[in-house]
């Protein structure tokens, strides 16, 4: 279980996380294996945002795997000119 009342010292003094972090936080202890952002939105119906997120993952308390992507091809006129990956992060708590 993360500790949400845990404060780290940074460079510009003590660091909490805010609520929106908390209740990510909380989401992230029901997947053990991770999930992904999207998933946690659908299951809470809060949007969050990804730099409250890295903030935790700078922070040590949440990782992050980057999941295998689909890979889409780029078509014009019939013709493949290209191909784009599509990707996303696994989060879990660290």
């Amino acid at each position: 279980m993360a500790d949400l009342t845990k404060t780290t010292k940074t460079e510009k003094g003590a660091w909490s996380p805010n609520e929106k972090q908390k209740d990510f936080l909380k989401e992230l202890e029901k997947h053990p294996d991770g999930t992904t952002l999207k998933d946690i939105e659908i299951e809470t119906g809060k949007v969050f945002a990804t730099g409250t997120i890295n903030t935790l993952v700078s922070h040590g308390l949440v990782s992050t795997v980057d999941a295998d992507g689909l890979v889409a091809d780029i078509v014009y006129k019939g013709q493949v000119i290209g191909q784009k990956k599509l990707a996303w992060k696994i989060y879990k708590l660290a």
